[in-house]
């Protein structure tokens, strides 16, 4: 079932075993409002398992990017991935929505670019391709991108970018 975090209207109360959620609690306006929404279409007893971004240096390399086309570093998207990155943000909205039981764990796995500049060069800078775009930055952009990933990367044996350090949440609870 694919819905809105925040309006889940179209769900009776106390009607799902589980709800997962892989990477979306990011998103909505109302985080609240979204948690809320799960714990009322959760049967009592019902378990939630969501996923959120903890570090993901793509981000950061977004960051760098857009940094020396502008002139500073932006502000972070509406619509920001990092959103609940923040140590027991997340943890503390679900208990705020009536959650009990909740655990979480990290886990961190490798991003494999591959070894081809362009693909290099498409997947590091899809977050912010179309701005790009639209400013007319694609030089500084490919320039700046080169730049600045050794320090975010690392090279295997077959030369193949890897983007090691990115970490993910996994969060379950119950109702």
């Amino acid at each position: 079932l694919l819905a809105n975090a925040e309006d889940l209207s179209t769900i009776d109360d106390n009607s799902m075993d589980i709800v997962t959620c892989c990477y979306g609690y990011m998103f909505p306006a109302d985080k609240d409002k979204a948690l809320e929404e799960t714990f009322r279409v959760l049967k009592p007893g019902g378990t939630l398992i969501a996923t959120t971004w903890d570090k993901v240096d793509m981000i950061s390399i977004a960051g760098d990017i857009m940094e020396a086309i502008l002139g500073h570093r932006p502000p972070p998207p509406p619509l920001n991935p990092m959103a609940l990155s923040e140590d027991g943000l997340f943890e503390s909205l679900v208990v705020k929505a009536g959650f009990q039981n909740v655990i979480t764990e990290k886990s961190t796995y490798p991003f494999d670019f591959g070894n081809d500049r362009d693909f290099q060069l498409k997947c590091g800078t899809l977050l912010i391709k179309d701005k790009i775009e639209e400013l007319g930055a694609e030089e500084v952009a490919e320039k700046t991108f080169f730049e600045c990933v050794p320090k975010y990367t690392t090279t295997d044996a077959n030369g193949n970018m890897i983007l090691p350090y990115n970490t993910f949440q996994m969060l379950t609870a119950t109702k």
